[in-house]
């Protein structure tokens, strides 16, 4: 009759950075990533629409941004090229990422 949907919950706090064996750290969650950082897209997961909707604003495998603003609670803005984007807290969750030096 119904459904077991997991939802994804708040996240305690930033995951443990791990050396990858080719130098990089292991993918973390948009989310848990501080106001001020630099990130490379990992890896999106989530239905089709979610991923089409990213990439039509340019939030793709591969692709560099800044992180203007991640409070504790609300949405996220991103500076992607020379454009401020607004990312829900439910989609940042989708979203892992690489920490860029």
């Amino acid at each position: 009759m119904f459904r077991n949907r997991s939802r994804i919950g708040p996240v305690a706090g930033p995951l443990p950075m791990v050396q990858r064996p080719n130098g990089g750290t292991r993918a973390v969650s948009l989310a848990t990533v501080k106001s001020g950082g630099r990130v490379r897209i990992s890896s999106i997961s989530g239905r089709r629409g979610l991923r089409q909707r990213l990439y039509d604003l340019g939030l793709y495998e591969g692709a560099t941004m800044n992180i203007l603003k991640n409070d504790i609670s609300g949405p996220i803005i991103l500076r992607v090229l020379d454009s401020r984007i607004v990312v829900g807290r439910k989609q940042a969750h989708r979203i892992m990422v690489d920490i860029v030096e």
